[in-house]
């Protein structure tokens, strides 16, 4: 079972690292010590089913301990002949952790070209252990950490400390992929944030909000099951208050490395079936703030944060979310325009490929030759970031709205 110190040391860096990206590498460095790894990366893949599992692509965003070469070559080809990846998504789709050992032997393993032609090269993979971060439909994304051919297995000690952060991983990870996709600044994020009405708070470990946004302070003008008092959020429900109060303060202890007088039981499945059994600390949680009778409850989301680059409040350990599942969020296309500056044109044909049109028939919708949509599409992909058609699809599913 991992330490408590150990624990908090590696919750503060992970939480860290989600608000401030350049603090990330810490985390894995000091997750790779806990479990005695030789290197650690955090990946996306993308992929379809129509007949058997097939890699699209894959993204590797952080890593520890790998070689910018090894990066590099996995990166241009051997994702696409890695048997533990390919394994994984077929054989264990719904496992939430894993070790190498229950995808392939170590007899197997040797006469892949896989381990002859980059694990033997870089010679630091051939025990690995995983575990899941996201698992949408034609998406997994994860965090792996590996050991040379030599090195003992990965067992169940590690599998304990990958059930303890993996709830965290989670949280972090939706965190940290909001944050880089509304822009590292905090100009843009403010303007991004507020143009999307999307309501967040921040508060300190007193419940004191620091700073909302404009959807959140006009969420709370509202005064309609849940307002600011002597700045402090205050529901109408006594219940509600009682349970708000307890998210806000589980999410806080985390951030505040205090987590741990309150430990968490939580067990994840492994690959092979087998329960992973641990203790972690509060990873926030959801809730629901009832409203007048001809108006739904609020959603309530609260989330562990430890302040970085791009949010200026040092004082703030968690974040509240707030979303009206009755309201008519705007579409995801005038998010996008707002956030990455797309033209009108730009931003319709966003639209039109949302709505599973092939680019020839948005062109035609748009009254513009094949040619000049392709040329629209290329700016669109070059203003996101997005490098092809599928991972911009990916960022606007992101996002909220219709």
């Amino acid at each position: 079972m991992i330490s408590a110190e150990n624990l908090s040391r590696l919750l503060l860096l992970l939480y860290e690292g989600a608000s401030s990206p350049e603090r990330l590498p810490a985390f894995l460095d000091a997750l790779v010590h806990v479990v005695n790894a030789d290197a650690c990366v955090l990946r996306e893949h993308t992929f379809h089913t129509e007949h058997d599992i097939q890699v699209e692509t894959t993204t590797l965003f952080e890593s520890a301990g790998y070689s910018t070469e090894s990066l590099q070559n996995y990166q241009a080809y051997y994702w696409k002949v890695d048997p533990f990846l390919q394994r994984c998504l077929e054989r264990f789709p719904e496992a939430e952790c894993g070790v190498s050992q229950m995808l392939i032997s170590d007899s197997e393993f040797k006469k892949t070209e896989f381990y002859s032609d980059w694990c033997r090269r870089y010679d630091n993979v051939g025990r690995m252990i995983w575990a899941k971060l996201s698992g949408d439909a034609g998406f997994h994304a994860s965090v792996s950490l590996v050991r040379g051919m030599e090195a003992p297995l990965f067992g169940e000690a590690e599998l304990q400390v990958i059930a303890a952060i993996a709830p965290h991983l989670r949280h972090a990870s939706r965190l940290a992929r909001s944050l880089r996709e509304l822009k590292s600044s905090n100009a843009l994020l403010q303007q991004g944030l507020d143009a999307m009405e999307i309501a967040i708070s921040m508060v300190r470990p007193d419940g004191l909000v620091l700073r909302s946004t404009v959807g959140a302070e006009q969420l709370l003008a509202k005064r309609d099951g849940i307002w600011l008092h002597n700045g402090r959020l205050r529901a109408a429900i006594p219940a509600e208050q009682r349970t708000l109060d307890a998210l806000i303060a589980g999410a806080c202890l985390t951030s505040s490395d205090s987590g741990l007088f309150t430990p968490l039981k939580v067990q994840l499945e492994a690959a092979g079936g087998t329960a992973v059994r641990s203790c972690t600390t509060q990873t926030g949680g959801a809730m629901l703030i009832h409203r007048k009778e001809s108006v739904g409850p609020l959603r309530v989301v609260l989330l562990p944060f430890c302040p970085g680059s791009l949010m200026n409040e040092p004082e703030a350990t968690a974040l509240v979310l707030f979303s009206d599942p009755f309201s008519k969020p705007k579409p995801r296309s005038a998010i996008l325009r707002t956030l990455y500056g797309l033209t009108p044109t730009e931003s319709r044909l966003c639209d039109f490929l949302m709505q599973g049109l092939e680019l020839r028939e948005a062109a035609i919708q748009l009254r513009i030759t094949v040619g000049t949509a392709r040329f629209h599409l290329k700016r669109v992909l070059a203003k996101t970031g997005a490098r092809r058609q599928t991972e911009l699809m990916r960022l606007m599913l992101s996002l909220p709205g219709t």
